[in-house]
């Protein structure tokens, strides 16, 4: 057993926060110490989170269409691919999937619309949704609408939403090979917007994009900073037609290395095992929680097939774990 690694883990387990030297040092592990990278990150995740584990569901409730050029994604009208056109949902069909979620047992449900942002017409629309949502169905309601101000993120939470959705996607320094319509500091302040508004956050990234093994470390420690209870790992699903629809994907090892690399430098953060989960991991899913992952998001994506929610709660349930309720 790598005795640093150990030493690092347990000085975890007794509450420290490590810094950036060591967090170096456990991404320069070898494939060798991948078991007992494990071990520690299952022991860490037992330690602050038990066997609790948090399933949600999603609904894009605008899809395709976005103005802007995110170089993996298949809803920019910039590519040629089948979400080149917006579709939005309607109320009834957003509420449909709200009340199919609850009845398979998801206690939360999250709206993301594609797009930079939403126009004072829809924010209104989203606000008579969420309250039906949280009121009538009784589920919990999230969302992902783009960068929004502190006013938006005040409104949406006295409308009832509890967590809102934003990622960074990956580091300061890699965002500008990947997007250029708008810069790093819009997404950074929706975060604090929306913090400030007394909403969760689930703010992460998505991996396998071209980033260093630096990238990763910079956007753990600013997701860290901005002290984020909810980490979406998305790990790319190469859409034809998108600039990087030809990108390999990632291995599974490599996935579940980075989730407990992750654990470590989080460790009292939800993790969530977002988009690639299935095509990225396949077999290896349930390794997610050895991993050191708290949180699932269960049936399909936005542009690409999950995996059936009855078969993740069977899954959780199989590995002794509980899923939330609430």
């Amino acid at each position: 057993m790598n005795e640093k690694l150990t030493q690092i883990a347990k000085e975890i387990l007794n509450g420290k926060i490590i810094d950036r030297a060591e967090i170096e040092y456990l991404f320069s592990l070898r494939d060798e110490d991948f078991d007992d990278l494990l071990y520690w990150a299952n022991r860490i995740r037992q330690k602050f989170f038990g066997n609790k584990i948090k399933v949600c569901s999603i609904v894009p409730g605008r899809l395709g269409g976005c103005n802007q050029d995110c170089k993996f994604c298949a809803q920019s009208a910039r590519y040629e691919t089948s979400f080149k056109e917006t579709k939005t949902l309607t109320d009834e069909e957003i509420l449909n999937a709200a009340g199919k979620a609850k009845q398979k047992g998801v206690p939360n449900f999250g709206i993301v619309y594609s797009g930079k942002t939403i126009s004072e017409k829809e924010l209104q629309r989203l606000e008579k949704l969420i309250a039906k949502i949280k009121n009538e169905i009784g589920i919990g309601v999230c969302g992902g609408f783009g960068i929004i101000n502190y006013e938006q993120a005040v409104r949406l939470k006295k409308a009832g939403l509890a967590r809102y959705n934003h990622n960074l996607e990956t580091s300061r320094n890699h965002f500008k090979n990947i997007v250029t319509p708008h810069d790093y500091d819009s997404r950074i302040e929706t975060v604090k917007a929306a913090k400030k508004a007394g909403l969760g956050l689930c703010t992460g990234g998505l991996f396998g994009i071209g980033e260093t093994d630096a990238d990763r470390i910079d956007m753990a420690i600013l997701i860290r900073e901005l002290e984020v209870d909810m980490v979406p790992m998305n790990f790319l699903h190469p859409i034809a037609g998108t600039p990087m629809g030809n990108m390999p994907t990632m291995q599974p090892r490599q996935i579940l290395r980075l989730i407990a690399l992750y654990r470590f430098i989080l460790p009292k953060v939800h993790i969530k095992a977002a988009g690639g989960r299935k095509l990225n991991l396949r077999d290896m899913q349930s390794w997610i929680f050895y991993a050191g992952a708290t949180s699932i998001i269960s049936g399909d994506y936005l542009t690409t097939a999950g995996r059936a929610v009855e078969e993740d709660l069977q899954m959780i349930k199989d590995l002794g774990l509980e899923a939330e309720l609430v």
